[in-house]
């Protein structure tokens, strides 16, 4: 059966080498979104010719921190699936983000924009589906504690991201449906977030996400990394 994907900010850095790598398996259709939709169309150009014959990668527009994009999208992802004869979206990945911003712009991206998107998408996933939050060490209180602060806006978004995780995963239980909720630290990889100053390469740090994302089951409310949980 299909599994289809949707990817927030998949037109670069760790969003677009997750939708290559997806799209590079088997019976997938990712959906690539991103804020401007030439540039999604733009980055599918550089990998198309290695998606999978089974498999599709759909470009579509989607500004999370925008109600009127996040509807469009829904309505385009919704079309999109009913015309292929599917009912549902089976992991909603939460990768787009920011940084380098004041406390205002950080959390309306990375803070009120992932929710607005997960709320309007989450009565299209599947039972059994899953959640997939990116967030960072920097957000992790327990490995953050004793270093010299960094970056407050962006580690303390990171961090409400994973209260939302583990909120959501909480309300997901109580409802038996089956959906995972989990926080994902894919490393410190050279993206434009950072200006490229990471030390990983993001086509191996998206590796977990991938992984995580084809999963058909698995813990929820934890934060992993590649090297297994990781501390909240």
């Amino acid at each position: 059966m299909v599994r289809t994907i949707l990817v927030t900010g998949g037109n670069q850095g760790l969003g677009m080498h997750t939708v290559h790598q997806l799209g590079a398996t088997w019976e997938v259709i990712v959906f690539m979104a991103s804020r401007k939709i030439a540039a999604a169309e733009e980055a599918l150009a550089k990998f198309a010719t290695e998606i999978h014959a089974s498999s599709t990668v759909v470009p579509v527009q989607l500004d999370i921190t925008d109600a009127s994009s996040i509807s469009s999208a829904h309505a385009f992802v919704t079309d999109f699936l009913q015309k292929k004869g599917i009912s549902s979206l089976d992991v909603l990945i939460n990768n787009a983000a920011i940084a380098g911003k004041g406390f205002e712009d950080t959390f309306a991206t990375n803070v009120f924009g992932t929710v607005a998107v997960t709320e309007a998408f989450r009565p299209l996933l599947s039972k059994g589906g899953s959640i997939l939050n990116i967030s960072s060490g920097a957000g992790s209180i327990g490995r953050t504690n004793q270093d010299t602060p960094l970056y407050p806006a962006y580690a303390s978004s990171k961090t409400a991201l994973n209260m939302l995780t583990v909120q959501w995963g909480l309300e997901e239980e109580k409802k038996g449906s089956g959906v995972r909720v989990i926080s994902i630290c894919p490393g410190y990889n050279a993206t434009n977030l950072n200006n490229y100053a990471g030390p990983l390469a993001p086509s191996e740090g998206c590796k977990v996400i991938v992984e995580a994302a084809l999963e058909k089951e698995g813990k929820t409310r934890v934060f992993i990394h590649k090297d297994g949980e990781y501390p909240w």
